[in-house]
């Protein structure tokens, strides 16, 4: 099945079903709409989500990208396509895993976050490249990073433009960041921890 028949495909009976005081609903419509990045909204929502909570989604195209972002916390998802600009994504747990995810802490273990090969960890430097990878996937990446690096040691974001949703985040974060456009088509975010 392509992605466009899922996205055309009716709402699972079991998601359905769902009592409505079980559903979540984030509209990021118009976030997207003024130019903001609604990501951090999306993911502190996914973080507070009970157990056996569904979070209803509406966003004004396919977010793709979150696909993997939060499967890799245990959501599968659910998509439809109500107009050109106007989806919905239902992010559910299985029904198998629901009551797993019910009965162990909301607190995860780290994930390494440098494991592409094309990134690499030299010395107190540790490079990250986010180049072709679909937003908001380089903002994901590159925090999860960040959670991690230890002081005096400096991450380097390959881009291929100023990530400049994620300047906000690095102070808020108490990150200090230098930005060097070698090319068109490259950028280099240095970032390190802000001295106290």
């Amino acid at each position: 099945m392509t992605r466009a028949d899922a996205a055309a495909a009716p709402v699972p009976a079991a998601l359905r079903a769902t009592p409505p005081a079980r559903i979540v609903d984030l509209d990021v419509r118009d976030d997207l709409r003024a130019g903001r990045e609604p990501l951090r909204r999306i993911l502190d929502t996914v973080r507070s989500l009970p157990a056996d909570a569904v979070l209803r989604l509406r966003a004004t195209f396919e977010p793709v990208p979150l696909y993997r972002v939060l499967g890799k916390q245990g959501l599968a998802h659910h998509t439809e396509r109500l107009d050109a600009d106007d989806w919905v994504v239902w992010f559910h747990r299985d029904a198998d895993d629901t009551a797993t995810a019910a009965s162990t802490s909301a607190v995860r273990a780290p994930r390494q976050a440098v494991t592409d090969h094309d990134d690499a960890i030299e010395g107190d430097v540790i490079v990250l490249d986010v180049r072709g990878l679909e937003p908001p996937e380089p903002m994901v990446r590159t925090l999860e990073a960040l959670a991690t690096l230890p002081p005096g040691k400096t991450l380097v974001q390959l881009n291929v433009q100023v990530p400049r949703f994620l300047l906000p985040q690095l102070d808020q974060r108490g990150f200090t960041y230098e930005i060097r456009a070698q090319a068109a088509d490259l950028v280099r975010l240095f970032i390190r921890h802000r001295q106290p």
